[in-house]
Formats: C-alpha cells, structure tokens, sequence
C-alpha cells in the first residue's frame, strides 16, 4: 500500500510538472525588449522569400500568393508586365496549366532597409521546370524586389526578373 501511495505521489508530481511546462511553451519573455519583439529584421525578410519560392515549387493555390502581393500590384517577368491581381491570377493559372514540376534555389541574396522604408532584395534564383509537353527548362534569374510591412505582415510591392542565363 505505501508503495502505490508513493507511485501515485510521485505520478501527480510529474503530472504538475508536464502542465507547468506546457504553460512554459507558450510564455514569452516579460525581460525581453518588447520593439525588438515586434519589429521585423533581416531574416524575417529572407524567410518571406524563401517561403514564396517554396510556394512555387509546391505550387500552392493561387490565395496564398494573393495574400502576399501589395496593390497596386508591380511585377515584370520576362516578357510579362503584371500590374493587378487579375494579371497576377491569370499568369499562374498559366503556371499551374502548363508546369508539372518546378524548383527554385535562391543564390546571393542581399537585403537592404528596415520596416519603415520596406527592404529591397537582390538575387539570383536557378529556375528549373517541366512543362506538361515534357520540355525542360534550367534558367538563372535575377529579381530585384521592394518588400514592405503592412500590419503584421510582409507583402511584396515590386519584383523586377530578368534572365541572365
């Protein structure tokens, strides 16, 4: 008998404990500086892109790009001016008609400014398809980008692509 009331003893104590540390995971710092929190950094901006580009290659639907995208909206592909959301629509339903499989992999990026002006970003990204006609395409890209911070969240304002390989 006094084994199992130490078990039980025992047992409830590491029950504490495991709520305790669970309402740890979910508690932020009170000493941590409250601007550094909320202000968005460098990396923020890198992770925005990386993620549009692991969009792409999963070729996520069509609202995750649209809830990304500023307005108006500012984007030159080659040979592809979109200027509205509509324009935007319509050239990834192109993508998504047309492109089977794609992967991008992000070289050199460069990040400049801070959530007051947006950051500009320059890079290179190594573009590789197939398309449904089974044509494969390998192309190096450079996009300059302007990215700004509305609310929360980042949104690309303008993207500038041209092929240089």
């Amino acid at each position: 008998m006094k084994k199992q009331l130490s078990t039980l003893i025992l047992s409830l104590f590491f029950a504490v404990s495991a709520a305790q540390a669970n309402n740890d995971l979910n508690t932020l710092s009170t000493t941590y500086d409250a601007q550094a929190r909320y202000e968005m950094s460098e990396n923020d901006v890198k992770s925005f892109v990386y993620q549009w580009f692991a969009a792409f290659d999963h070729q996520r639907e069509s609202g995750y790009f649209v809830n990304r995208l500023a307005t108006p909206v500012n984007l030159q592909y080659p040979g592809t001016p979109i200027s509205s959301l509509e324009d935007f629509l319509a050239w990834y339903q192109g993508v998504t008609d047309n492109i089977t499989w794609n992967s991008h992999n992000i070289e050199s990026m460069d990040v400049q400014g801070d959530q007051q002006s947006g950051w500009t970003v320059s890079y290179e990204v190594r573009w590789k398809a197939v398309s449904k006609n089974n044509e494969k395409y390998d192309m190096m890209v450079h996009q300059d980008l302007e990215i700004i911070r509305v609310g929360d969240a980042l949104k690309l304002a303008k993207l500038e692509a041209k092929v240089v390989e």
